[in-house]
């Protein structure tokens, strides 16, 4: 089984993609490990003590118009090394998004994931998201991973490069916006199909996710000094409702904290542009 941690935040979950069976053991293509030449697939991410200790994340919060990173030697306020992760970015996020009836809506996932501190799992809305595989790997190719899912759609996976266009980095989550057509959510809705990480897919209108968001006043703790990023509060962003008509209808903490960076250090104007 693959999950995806931080420092701050775990979620564990796995996909009903390709298996293959190494030495006895089985590796779901999907997690299956590539961190260096030795790794080759033959073990899980999760699997990997070198990746463990080289996936080091970058703690601060800031946004790329242009969706370049900024790189790091070190990430000095945990005096963490960030020799073989520079971006300091350990897990990439989608905030997909639509334009129907001059309204934006926002697609989430219902996965079983964890709240930072809980050791079960509960079904909540999410972002879908990804980590990166491979020592070095580019941040557009676990978006791919990431994007896949939900959809194995040609339509909808096409040209993502060029389509990712900005981002905002946060605590070692880079959170993309990407744009669909309502031709391209129409396909990805009635296309999709339940699998072991992903449940269900639900569309909510952005003036319905701002409305239940509470409140941030002084989100940061301090300000960007140089080239240190500045640095985010934390505080319990957990039971954030966005639906009483079913059971995954509960924001997962980790994506309301990201949902609420990104109107507090952006502006949704701003980062849903087209």
């Amino acid at each position: 089984m693959a999950s995806s941690n931080t420092r701050r935040s775990s979620s564990s979950y796995s996909d009903s993609g390709i298996s293959v069976s190494t030495a006895g053991t089985t590796v779901n293509q999907r997690y299956a490990c590539y961190w260096t030449n030795e790794c080759e697939g033959q073990h899980e991410i999760d699997d990997c003590q070198l990746r463990r200790k080289q996936l080091r994340g970058k703690l601060g919060i800031y946004y790329s118009p242009n969706a370049r990173y900024n790189r790091y030697v070190r990430d000095e306020i945990n005096n963490l090394s960030l020799e073989f992760n520079p971006t300091g970015c350990t897990m990439v996020h989608l905030l997909i998004y639509k334009i129907e009836n001059n309204e934006t809506l926002l697609l989430f996932a219902s996965k079983l994931v964890k709240e930072p501190g809980q050791h079960d799992r509960q079904l909540l809305l999410t972002f879908p998201s990804s980590n990166p595989c491979r020592r070095d790997e580019h941040q557009i190719q676990v978006a791919e991973r990431a994007l896949k899912t939900i959809t194995n759609e040609n339509e909808i996976l096409s040209s993502l490069r060029s389509r990712l266009k900005r981002f905002l980095f946060v605590d070692a989550r880079s959170i993309y916006p990407l744009y669909l057509t309502n031709e391209q959510a129409d396909l990805l809705t009635e296309k999709f199909s339940p699998n072991e990480e992903v449940a269900s897919l639900h569309w909510f209108r952005l003036s319905t996710v701002l409305s239940q968001l509470p409140e941030w006043n002084n989100y940061l703790t301090r300000e960007a000094i140089g080239k240190e990023l500045a640095q985010v509060r934390h505080d319990d962003q957990r039971g954030i409702r966005l639906s009483e008509e079913n059971e995954a209808g509960t924001l997962w903490s980790v994506t309301a904290f990201c949902l609420m960076c990104i109107r507090n250090h952006v502006g949704f104007e701003e980062f849903l542009k087209l």
